[in-house]
């Protein structure tokens, strides 16, 4: 008798997290955790530059950064 292995998952969530670099899923990562503890982008904004959290591009965190990219990845 053969045996199957099967893996069990989010539709397209396997394929999504393939196509993200490491910093982008780092970056993800961050910005869901703070969206689960509540905080809304201009707190959200605030933490990330407290913690000294790079910017892509090497640009400042602004509120309208932080929207853009929790749109980019998905949040």
């Amino acid at each position: 008798m053969k045996q199957i292995k099967v893996s069990v998952g989010k539709k397209g969530a396997h394929d999504e997290q393939e196509q993200l670099s490491s910093i982008d899923a780092e970056l993800k990562s961050t910005l869901e955790r703070l969206k689960k503890k509540g905080f809304n982008p201009m707190q959200m904004c605030n933490k990330l530059i407290e913690h000294e959290m790079t910017a892509p591009d090497g640009l400042p965190w602004s509120y309208d950064l932080v929207v853009s990219e929790c749109k980019r990845l998905k949040i």
